[in-house]
């Protein structure tokens, strides 16, 4: 089994088209007006995963419900007033940002601030706040993801009693949005709206 880095290609979002990828997707082009039926007319989702995701999203402060219902088969009507971009706005039920994505914003933005070299607990360490601490295992797979796409480069190897150093490529900054990790397959960049490196395994008969 081979593996090798491919050139990066033009993508819509992260981890392809998923359910809520698509429903983000149709809420963005029908924005000042769409129900749950024509957001499932146009993305294919089920209606269980829409309702969530729009009453996920109204509860974040992206949607806004725009009509009052005086019948029980009247259909809610909504607009879009917070449009964050084309990546999908990750969130729980109660509308707050999935934990995760807001580590790597403070990760992505600590490790352009740093200036020098640093080991992924170090990084963990200034990037993290009293309200929200980040573990040193976050850290080292965000970093080790990123240098596979170029954007952090390795210093230093690990050796016995140390562990390996970093450095952030200024040069790669791409903006404020965070690189998103997929599955350790690939890494997509919102700023740029592209995969900016993916791994394609080829099994080669020896």
């Amino acid at each position: 089994m081979v593996r090798k880095t491919q050139p990066a290609k033009p993508m819509q979002s992260a981890g392809g088209r998923g359910t809520f990828q698509r429903i983000w997707e149709a809420i963005r082009t029908r924005r000042e007006d769409f129900t749950a039926f024509m957001i499932h007319s146009d993305s294919l989702a089920t209606m269980g995963a829409i309702h969530h995701y729009i009453n996920a999203l109204v509860k974040g402060g992206y949607v806004e419900r725009i009509n009052t219902r005086s019948k029980c088969n009247d259909q809610q009507h909504f607009c879009l007033i917070r449009d964050c971009g084309i990546e999908y706005p990750r969130l729980d039920a109660k509308g707050q940002p999935i934990q995760r994505d807001l580590c790597t914003e403070l990760l992505w933005r600590t490790m352009r601030m740093v200036g020098s070299e640093f080991s992924s607990r170090e990084l963990a360490a200034l990037a993290s706040t009293p309200e929200r601490v980040i573990a040193h295992t976050t850290a080292s797979y965000y970093i080790n993801q990123l240098v596979k796409a170029g954007y952090i480069t390795r210093t230093k190897a690990r050796g016995k009693s140390s562990p390996p150093r970093y450095r952030f490529v200024s040069q790669r900054y791409s903006g404020p949005r965070p690189p998103v990790v997929g599955r350790n397959t690939y890494v997509y960049d919102p700023n740029m709206d592209k995969v900016v490196w993916q791994e394609d395994i080829t099994h080669v008969d020896l």
